[in-house]
This record gives C-alpha cells, structure tokens and sequence, in this order.
C-alpha cells in the first residue's frame, strides 16, 4: 500500500472522496455536512490541512484520512477506507507525523466508523476506544406545548459560562473534548460549536438556557445540521441540580421548538 500526501492530491479527486462520505453521513444519520467538507477542502488546498490517500498497485484509491494538530493533540479528524491495508498504513501515518517534533502529547479521534479493521487497528497500536452511539427521534406535530420552564434561548455572551457548565458537569469524564479540563479548553471546544459548522450551524432560540442565580445550571445546545434535522450537540446539568428531571424538560422544550 503506498501512501501519499493528500496536499498533492487534484481537486477532482478529493470531491469524489468527500462525496462518498457526504452520501453516508445523509444517509445514516440525515446530517448535510457539506460545509464541512468544504471547509475541509479549503484547508488541504490553501494553509495545507495534514492528510494521506492509500493508494494499491493498481493506483487506486483505498483510503484517506486527515489530521488537525491542535495545541498538544493530533486528532484523527476523519478516516475512511475499504480495506484493513489501507486502514493501517493511514493509522500508522497519523503515528508517524505525531512523531516528528515538536511533537503532540497525544493522538485521539472522535470519528465514525467508516475504515475496514479500524478499531482493531487502534488497539493493536496502543489506543484505547469507546463506543458513542448517536439516537435519532422522529419529531410528530402535537398541539401539547408541555410546560413551560425558566430557560432561554442563547444570547451571546453566554459561552463562557457554557463552557464553565460543560466542565463541571463532565468532570474527568469530559478529555475527550478537553484532555486536561481546563477552563480555556472547554471554552475553545464551545466555541467550535457554536461559531464553526462541524457539528451543525447553532440555532440560538431552540437552544435551551437555564440558570439559578445568575449561574448556568442546565443546557441543551442545538445546531441545524440538515434542512428538517436538529442535533442536539451537548445537554448538560449541573451535578448539584440532577435528578430533578431538568435534563428531560429542556429536551422536550427544544424538541417541542
């Protein structure tokens, strides 16, 4: 399996590649990401996003993946490919430019199952994985508008204190949004949220705000990823005012928006 710089790669060929993803990501989860893909494109082509083809004897393209280094992490921002050469040759380049000095702290993805033997080929190189599972529900028009509750739609100026909420209420259990819980971590991650449109475009009136006290102790954060399709990015809820049904409510409240 030979493996080439996708920086060098024609236009032609890399819209191919993202249109195959783009048919799966509608498919399976109805989620347009094709901003992304051509922010992606934007990347590779003009301050030179980091990525690999694979590429067989036959000069066919098996696999790819891409990269963004970000402070002390190299993240695997997507891979795909149709066999396990071609997914281990593409693991093994992410390893080999995490090597070159100065070199990152840690190497992690958060991305679809989309290459042959991936999660094999991870733990055979020392990483440790787990498994998140997106639920899809089917909005139905109903004429019960449910309680109504204290929260607000997002207004700026509330990132920060997103941010604050999204880090107590993860805890230990939130590296791998902010490897090592800091405050300007958790703001960088919210900010990707709400101002990029990898994980949708932010639909600030559904989003779902409530505070006690001035302080932010719950919140369903919403994007748009589809014409017809709402993601809810995070829900969170202050450790000390769980078990009060407060998760659910704001739910419901956006789902009903």
């Amino acid at each position: 399996m030979n493996v080439r710089d996708w920086r060098d790669a024609d236009a032609a060929d890399t819209q191919l590649l993202y249109a195959r993803e783009q048919d799966f990501w509608v498919r399976e989860l109805a989620w347009d990401a094709s901003n992304s893909w051509r922010e992606i494109e934007q990347a590779r082509t003009t301050w030179g996003l980091p990525g690999r083809l694979a590429i067989d004897h036959r000069r066919t393209v098996r696999g790819w993946s891409y990269f963004m280094p970000d402070g002390e992490t190299l993240h695997i921002g997507g891979i795909a490919a149709d066999t396990k050469d071609a997914t281990k040759a593409l693991v093994d380049a992410c390893l080999e430019m995490a090597a070159v000095p100065p070199r990152p702290v840690r190497v992690s993805c958060f991305v679809p199952d989309r290459a042959e033997g991936f999660e094999q080929a991870l733990a055979d190189r020392g990483f440790s994985c787990e498994h998140y599972h997106y639920m899809c529900r089917t909005l139905l028009p109903s004429a019960d508008q449910g309680a109504a509750s204290e929260a607000a739609g997002w207004r700026d100026g509330d990132l920060h204190d997103a941010a604050e909420l999204l880090r107590t209420a993860y805890g230990e259990h939130g590296r791998h949004f902010a490897p090592r819980g800091t405050l300007a971590e958790w703001e960088h991650y919210t900010r990707g949220l709400v101002e990029r449109p990898g994980c949708g475009d932010l639909e600030p009136s559904i989003t779902r705000v409530l505070r006690d006290g001035g302080r932010m102790v719950g919140l369903v954060l919403t994007t748009r990823v589809a014409r017809g399709t709402i993601h809810l990015a995070q829900v969170a809820v202050h450790p000390g005012r769980r078990r009060e049904g407060l998760g659910r409510r704001l739910v419901e409240e956006a789902c009903r928006l």
